[in-house]
């Protein structure tokens, strides 16, 4: 098919099969396809709403032209969809620390921001660390410290070719919801956020057919993409073939709910202060449970611990004695080195 008749069926309220989902998207990065027509397909999915058919196919096109990452596929993976609107603080970024001090390894999947300064990434930057290597050392990194950072636009070139569609469409697209599975380091466990529930269930679906030995997606309140110390958290909770949904609570770990917009975050400069703040313990308390919170959610997924509670108390007590501080100044340390 070219890319006018997926258009023409989507209009019409079709949806596409897997395999016409990856067609699709290898017609869009192989062919000279015009800018206007990729936005206008991207628009027509939005408008009619992704299914789990589209972004599987999405997701696996993207994944069979992903740069090769030479990690084990035992590791985790912690990110989320974004599309809140509201001013955050990477929260999976710094529980990425608390992970491999923790014992757990960490290939972290992600981008800089889109429309400000405030992705993993842009995050990464301020606090003065690299995270674009050569595979040696990129492999080098990650034995010694637990932890690397594999940043999206290195990792998957072809995405250059939707850039200006992207851009176009003025919106989500179905990008924003493929991408974050598409770690080409292919790690079995994931932590997944997204704003919705309806979304949520159809994303455990897809990390289901993508093969995640287990992953935890999860829907905050108030429709952010972690778990909240705000009030009630939506799970997923999937292991092999078996998915389950659960709420959990502030309450559930002793945390006091807090409103979400008492909750310090913004840019990556406020966010950089926040962390250096929180790894030398000047920083107030709901930041820290809601980092330890959904630290220990991974400790969880990955089987460190037997509940996301363990894993919350781990989280807290790698913090109380300076060991994520030591992590973190490791890993900058080495991401560092010349030579």
């Amino acid at each position: 098919m070219v890319i006018s008749e997926y258009i023409d069926k989507v209009k019409v309220g079709g949806s596409l099969q897997v395999s016409e989902a990856e067609q699709c998207l290898n017609t869009i990065l192989e062919k000279d396809v015009p800018d206007q027509q990729i936005a206008e397909l991207l628009i027509a999915l939005s408008e009619k709403g992704e299914n789990t058919d589209e972004i599987l196919g999405f997701s696996r096109a993207l994944l069979a032209k992903s740069r090769p990452v030479p990690l084990t596929s035992n590791a985790i993976d912690s990110c989320g969809t974004g599309g809140s609107g509201l001013d955050r603080f990477n929260v999976s970024t710094t529980a990425a620390f608390v992970l491999s001090v923790g014992g757990v390894p960490v290939i972290k999947h992600g981008n800089k921001g889109s429309k400000r300064p405030n992705g993993s990434f842009d995050l990464l930057e301020k606090l003065g660390c690299e995270f674009d290597f050569e595979d040696n050392r990129l492999a080098d990194i990650f034995t010694k410290t637990k932890v690397c950072f594999l940043f999206a636009r290195t990792y998957h070139p072809v995405m250059k070719e939707v850039v200006a569609a992207r851009q176009m469409a003025n919106r989500r697209t179905i990008f924003n919801l493929s991408a974050p599975l598409c770690n080409p380091a292919n790690p079995q466990y994931q932590i997944l956020g997204t704003i919705d529930v309806g979304m949520g269930r159809q994303l455990a679906e897809v990390l289901r057919q993508l093969g995640r030995t287990r992953f935890l997606i999860v829907v905050g309140k108030p429709g952010i993409d972690e778990i909240s110390i705000s009030g009630p958290t939506h799970v997923f909770e999937g292991v092999g073939d078996i998915t389950k949904e659960y709420k959990i609570t502030p309450s559930d770990f002793g945390i006091t709910e807090q409103d979400y917009s008492t909750i310090p975050g913004g840019d990556r400069d406020e966010n950089a202060e926040i962390f250096l703040s929180l790894l030398q313990d000047q920083t107030p308390e709901p930041i820290l449970d809601l980092v330890c919170l959904n630290a220990g959610a991974a400790f969880y997924c990955f089987e460190r611990t037997d509940s996301i509670k363990a894993g919350f108390d781990l989280s807290k007590s790698l913090f109380a004695k300076g060991l994520v501080q030591d992590k973190f100044l490791e890993y900058k340390r080495l991401s560092n080195r010349r030579g």
